[in-house]
């Protein structure tokens, strides 16, 4: 503390005016650990505060030499210290370097524009807008420029001022970049249609299984089987035998191809027949391995792998391109209220010839699940559609009627 006043004393003399004194206690900063500090705020006597004022922060640290925080300041407010409450920086900074960060920001935006003008060819401002806009919904940078020079191309000058016109071209556009499979299907011959669901950990592969089990099972009143050969993970079993219990359904737990063949035997009476698998990592093949000899014994009729559409492209693209080997031909997409972008089903669906079944939008069961449409998820792409608008409608199965009246359920995200 004696050493901290020298300083006040050196920097304004004798006339200093204490305004405040506080004890910080040790802390760590970037890892490494700082010692007890000393803080003084002190102002030169005679000079109005509230119109000018000379006045610092000093700080020393305990068992180390002096450090002095902020700078004399002259002609500029100094807030007054409420105790317990310590001044905020923004509230120390002086307006000349608040404006220069303003500046700052400004000149970097501006690059930023120019970069991406020139970048682009020069297209015209509203399509460098979209531009970022879509890059902004995580869309790919490859993709985004790919939508804004057909607009271009294809859209004439006066549909180019107009913004309404360009997103309705990005919104066609993209929709035919999203290959859809629509609903699960029931066979025709009167043999189940087996449906397996795989996909890494933690991306919501036993909730989804029972949302669809629900829907088919309560709205649409078809008989259906559920069979687990997830036995790694701690409580999947009984989680899954609790809804399979509400639903009223028949569950069956395999571990080994044998087993897994002898219980499709049993469900052959069904008319859908949903397996959920344990989560396998994209990098642990042998684990891959092992859920490949599980349908070698008997082939699903479709296997969607299940990706959230929280996680960021590189992790869904090694997903997909690891799963690959195993076969799927669908995806869904879960976490989608969880996403901070949207775009990032291009690129997934760009890398791979599987074909876009389902999305997810919550945990509620059997709802928070809608089939996937490649118009509504185009417009939500573009901003066509906001937070909380009803995009998905639910959409049963062609010429199969649901078995009672049920009230519109939308998509909202």
């Amino acid at each position: 503390m004696a050493e901290a006043l020298s300083k006040v004393k050196r920097a304004f003399g004798r006339d200093a005016v204490i305004l405040s004194t506080r004890t910080l206690p040790a802390s760590a900063v970037f890892g490494r650990e700082r010692k007890p500090m000393v803080e003084i705020t002190a102002a030169k006597d005679g000079v109005d505060l509230p119109g000018g004022a000379a006045g610092g922060i000093f700080r020393r640290n305990s068992g180390s030499e002096e450090k002095t925080e902020g700078a004399v300041r002259v002609g500029s407010r100094t807030p007054k210290s409420t105790p317990g409450k310590p001044v905020s920086p923004d509230d120390r900074m002086p307006s000349a370097i608040m404006t220069e960060v303003g500046t700052l920001k400004s000149l970097i935006n501006q690059l930023l524009y120019e970069t991406r003008s020139a970048h682009l060819g020069g297209l015209p401002d509203g399509l460098i807008e979209s531009y970022t806009k879509l890059v902004e919904n995580a869309v790919t940078e490859r993709i985004a420029r790919q939508l804004v020079t057909g607009a271009r191309r294809h859209l004439s000058e006066d549909q180019l001022r107009d913004p309404s016109a360009v997103r309705s071209y990005l919104a066609t556009a993209i929709e035919s970049m999203l290959p859809v499979a629509g609903p699960i299907r029931a066979a025709q011959d009167g043999t189940p249609t087996v449906v397996a669901l795989v996909g890494p950990t933690g991306v919501g592969k036993t909730t989804t299984i029972a949302k669809l089990a629900a829907n088919f099972r309560l709205r649409e009143n078809r008989k259906v089987g559920l069979i687990t050969i997830d036995t790694y993970r701690i409580a999947a079993v009984e989680q899954l035998r609790t809804y399979a219990e509400i639903i009223d359904v028949p569950l069956e737990v395999v571990t080994s191809p044998a087993q897994l063949e002898r219980a499709l035997a049993r469900m052959a009476d069904r008319d859908y027949i949903f397996i959920d698998t344990a989560g396998r990592s994209q990098k642990d093949a042998t684990k891959l391995d092992e859920l490949a000899s599980f349908f070698a014994i008997r082939r699903p009729d479709e296997v969607h792998l299940v990706l959230s559409g929280s996680c960021g492209e590189p992790v869904l693209l090694s997903t997909i391109e690891a799963f690959s080997d195993i076969g799927i031909d669908r995806i869904i997409f879960t976490k989608l209220d969880e996403a901070i972008g949207f775009g990032v089903m291009l690129a997934c669906l760009d890398k791979t010839e599987a074909r876009l079944s389902y999305v997810t939008t919550g945990q509620d069961v059997p709802d928070d699940i809608r089939v996937g449409e490649g118009g509504a998820l185009a417009r939500l792409i573009v901003g066509d559609e906001k937070p909380g608008k009803p995009v998905i409608p639910v959409t049963p199965p062609s010429g199969v009627q649901p078995s009672r009246t049920l009230p519109a359920v939308a998509w909202e995200v």
